[in-house]
């Protein structure tokens, strides 16, 4: 995925993102606020500790090779790829479990007018949410 691309989800990702004054950090909905209040406060570092494993090495290896294709002008830095240039996520209506099946859960999240379902992972660090399997452009 492109660096635009990965733009371009995150941006839907973080409009689909809810905050809720009742976290559950150790269920999915409330690892997903987390995640969310984390990318409000503008706090990259932990909001990038909220992705899944897989979704940090994807992360990591397309970081890596937007700098292979600079030609080391870039540094190889996957917070910054992920979080650049995306503007505070807006505040939404409504977080709820869809379904969950042992370590895997979805999540819906609705914000004026729109929702959308975002894939969450149990870790042995807790719940992240998992951009992995994002189709590729």
């Amino acid at each position: 995925m492109r660096p635009l691309a990965t733009t371009t989800w995150l941006l839907f990702a973080l409009l689909a993102l809810g905050g809720c004054n009742r976290l559950q950090p150790d269920s999915p909905v409330g690892a997903y606020q987390t995640f969310h209040r984390h990318v409000q406060r503008g706090e990259l570092p932990k909001a990038y500790a909220g992705l899944s494993q897989p979704t940090q090495q994807v992360l990591k290896a397309r970081a890596q090779q937007v700098s292979d294709a600079s030609g080391g002008m870039v540094k190889p830095e996957p917070l910054a790829l992920f979080f650049a240039n995306v503007p505070a996520p807006p505040d939404v209506q409504e977080v709820t479990l869809l379904r969950q099946e042992g370590d895997e859960a979805t999540v819906v999240v609705r914000s004026a007018g729109r929702s959308g379902e975002v894939r969450m992972v149990r870790e042995p660090s807790g719940w992240k949410v998992d951009f992995s399997a994002s189709p590729q452009p």
